[in-house]
């Protein structure tokens, strides 16, 4: 087989060029993949009511906890290494996919088990075999998709997510006007993931050629390096899922169907971290050593991310009953109290997943485990403790309690062990320019929700430029000592 060279080093002159494209590669896509979630949802919810709901999320979550052991972190690690531009990337995407393929069928037999056993409701024990099936097609296209994200090649990536989930929708919107009900959904939902799997190998087939010649060393260095990154995958699974499990145990279906329903909000929020994140991580990787512009690029994330998080949680607070009602119909309108609750736990995610993924970058991904391992512990006592008390909004709660914890001790962590810190008066400002956005739009309730909610954002806009903080030119977000614009 033809070999595949190493990505060429990225020259600094047009870095930040190649930043920017890819953070709006993967925006835009995020932004289409998720809007194409919330049509399917639209779908599910009008079709199965509030209950099958509850049983259709809950099936996908069981598949979405063991998720984690079948990547195991080797998607990052692959990233990282590819990223470093060394020789031999056809052997080592060879030998990372073989390893994925064979976490991915422990994952598969491990969870249809589990279902079985622990399950009563019949429904969602088959469905979860179904739902956690195309664990075994991912393990074959996303580290293909990792070849992708080192060369910042993000726009081809993104063509094909969206591509897939467009299919999905159609699946389902079709299946679901012949009639088609719980498990038969379940099953369409799996077999859509052979999209993806199709459009990957056919669109890259002329440029990526893996090896699959098994290296006992190889594989054994890509498990040692993943393997805190790996755990980190499952506790950050179980961290973000349990809730959703607890609500079935201790309040039952519905209440699992009504916090999907305002989880899904929180889910296309939550977007834009990633993209950030998933974009300048190739870069951080690469220049690990270099303190200045990790500094820079740091700082700029997080001021940027929580400027946009902020009046996000704040107009989501003036508009959840309507933004529930639009989506999901007639039978829902409890999902709109954790909502609103979800939407400012996301301003604390925001922040948090840059200082962990700031770690992983850096190399520290037993600290990352260890922020990780005590959120989740966090997020459960705090579930156990308010599910019971307060159903699916003490739910919402312990994971805005859980969340600020993590963000309060991953910048302990940063400082500790990369040296870097943040100036807050960007941070400070931007509070400011939201306590205008929240008088702004309490003060106009009676225009109605959109009208108050368009008052409060275009309140904010003005505020923000008046406190200077948008920067003059886009690429003025990345730009400092360590990251220069120049000519590319």
């Amino acid at each position: 087989m033809r070999r595949v060279s190493a990505p060429d080093p990225l020259p600094r002159p047009g870095l930040v060029r190649r930043i920017l494209v890819g953070v709006g590669a993967l925006l835009a896509g995020n932004v289409a993949a998720t809007a194409t979630a919330m049509v399917s949802s639209m779908v599910l919810a009008r079709t199965l009511g509030v209950a099958d709901y509850g049983r259709y999320s809950l099936v996908f979550l069981y598949a979405t906890l063991f998720q984690g052991l079948a990547s195991f972190g080797l998607d990052d690690i692959l990233t990282r290494e590819l990223s470093r531009g060394r020789g031999g990337a056809d052997r080592l995407l060879g030998n990372a996919i073989l390893l994925r393929l064979l976490l991915s069928v422990a994952a598969v037999v491990v969870c249809a088990g589990a279902a079985q056993w622990a399950e009563a409701d019949r429904q969602v024990a088959w469905g979860t075999v179904l739902a956690v099936s195309p664990l075994l097609l991912s393990a074959v296209y996303v580290p293909l998709w990792s070849v992708l994200a080192a060369r910042l090649e993000y726009p081809l990536r993104e063509a094909i997510v969206v591509a897939s989930r467009v299919a999905e929708v159609a699946l389902l919107v079709g299946f679901a006007l012949a009639g088609a009900r719980l498990l038969a959904l379940v099953a369409v939902t799996a077999l859509a993931q052979s999209v993806p799997l199709g459009l990957t190998l056919w669109l890259v087939r002329d440029r990526i050629r893996p090896v699959f010649r098994y290296d006992p060393r190889l594989a054994r260095g890509l498990l040692v390096q993943s393997a805190p990154l790996g755990l980190a995958s499952v506790v950050a699974l179980v961290y973000g899922r349990v809730d959703g499990v607890l609500l079935a145990r201790l309040a039952g279906y519905e209440a699992v169907g009504l916090y999907s329903a305002a989880y899904k909000f929180l889910n296309l929020v939550l977007a834009l971290p990633y993209v950030v994140n998933a974009a300048v991580f190739p870069v951080l990787a690469r220049l690990h050593e270099d303190r200045e512009t990790a500094q820079v690029v740091f700082q700029r994330a997080f001021d940027y991310l929580v400027l946009v998080a902020l009046p996000l949680a704040t107009g989501g607070t003036f508009l959840a009953s309507s933004l529930v009602r639009l989506v999901y119909g007639p039978g829902f309108e409890a999902a709109a109290e954790p909502l609103r609750v979800l939407l400012w736990a996301a301003v604390f995610m925001f922040a948090a997943r840059t200082c962990r993924q700031l770690l992983v970058a850096g190399g520290q991904q037993g600290a990352h485990l260890a922020l990780l391992v005590a959120g989740a512990v966090v997020n459960v006592l705090l579930n156990l403790w308010w599910i019971p008390r307060w159903g699916l909004v003490g739910a919402a709660w312990a994971t805005l309690g859980a969340e600020a914890v993590v963000l309060a001790a991953a910048y302990v962590v940063v400082r500790a062990r990369l040296g870097l810190q943040l100036q807050l008066g960007f941070v400070l400002r931007a509070g400011a320019a939201t306590a205008c956005m929240g008088a702004a739009a309490a003060g106009s309730t009676f225009l109605g929700p959109w009208a108050s909610a368009l008052l409060g954002g275009g309140t904010y806009l003005v505020a923000t430029a008046g406190f200077g903080l948008w920067p003059r030119q886009p690429r003025a977000l990345l730009e400092g000592r360590g990251l220069r614009v120049g000519a590319s």
